[in-house]
């Protein structure tokens, strides 16, 4: 497939917002489609920022076994008013950004799969997660705290969360996508409908030649790609040292991720990520229409180089009868 797209264009209309969900992963779901709906603002943080501060006493997590269902997006897109026979795909950014991420960084994925009436649904299946590192749960929070430092809270939730439910096209196909907003700012592009969105991440500040290509060929395209999907043309990178200690902070526009990319010699095409999403999601959904009714696993294993599909039993064909009943 990747050398199949290579080269290939691919048309992807701009999102448009629909509504935001609001703590999604414990499913006490309420939607949302005032002025800001609750998102917090964005501001600068003072520097510099200990980001190992409250790690002991002063953060909930955010459980890494706990359920990711479909259900809250078709919740919220119904209350829209979206017409679901005109609709391809529901999914969560997640599984866009697992497959997407193949040509350029391959890892293990695995996806969940329905396909009901004329629409092929998309659950989070995490078998196919990264292995655990060392400092993990360190780490994850100097994210979670990065973003209340930009935000003005004092504690860390990792369970409070945000997600905007955008439609758009990406190739051949219609969808319907929901993916977690970090703040919003008061000036800026955003999604059509919707509001200047920004996305926050944190990374280490490279300390010698090997490391900033890193950062230009690995992280830059995964920043854009999750960026890109939900109409988010801000972001906010914070660099930390080895200790955890935030230095410096820097707001860059997301289209110039690949030209920043390219002038410091690691290029990288967003058109081939946007492109094989596209050629993956048209051969899952053939696949699918032949089984319709039936929940599938799709997989992928970069030992073999192979994208995989077979019948699973699952609970999704009963959640959307039910679901799409209403």
């Amino acid at each position: 497939l990747v050398g199949d797209t290579l080269g290939t264009c691919c048309c992807c209309h701009p999102p448009m917002s629909l509504l935001l969900i609001a703590n999604k992963q414990c499913m006490q779901v309420s939607l949302y489609d005032g002025p800001l709906a609750g998102l917090l603002q964005y501001s600068a943080p003072q520097l510099p920022a200990d980001l190992n501060e409250g790690f002991e006493g002063k953060y909930t997590r955010k459980s890494d076994t706990a359920a990711s269902p479909v259900d809250p997006i078709i919740q919220a897109a119904t209350a829209a008013g979206i017409d679901w026979s005109q609709i391809n795909i529901c999914t969560y950014r997640n599984n866009l950004n697992k497959l997407m991420m193949t040509p350029l960084d391959a890892k293990d994925w695995a996806i969940d799969c329905c396909y009901h009436n004329s629409t092929l649904y998309l659950d989070i299946n995490k078998s196919g997660n990264e292995p655990e590192y060392a400092n993990q749960d360190k780490f994850v929070y100097y994210g979670y705290k990065f973003e209340a430092l930009c935000t003005g809270q004092e504690y860390v939730d990792a369970t409070s969360e945000f997600a905007v439910v955008v439609q758009y096209r990406l190739g051949r196909h219609q969808l319907v996508m929901a993916a977690e907003v970090d703040a919003v700012t008061e000036q800026g592009e955003g999604p059509a409908g919707g509001r200047p969105y920004v996305e926050m991440k944190t990374y280490r500040i490279p300390a010698h030649a090997k490391a900033v290509e890193a950062v230009y060929r690995e992280k830059h395209p995964r920043w854009w790609l999750q960026s890109f999907l939900a109409g988010v043309a801000t972001m906010v990178l914070g660099g930390r040292d080895h200790k955890g200690q935030l230095l410096k902070v820097q707001e860059v526009p997301v289209r110039s991720l690949p030209g920043l990319s390219a002038s410091a010699g690691q290029p990288w095409d967003p058109n081939v990520q946007l492109a094989f999403g596209d050629a993956v999601l048209t051969w899952m959904t053939n696949v699918a229409k032949q089984h319709a009714g039936q929940q599938l696993l799709v997989t992928y294993r970069h030992a073999h180089q192979e994208i995989c599909c077979e019948i699973v039993e699952g609970e999704l064909p009963a959640r959307l009868s039910q679901l799409l009943s209403l």
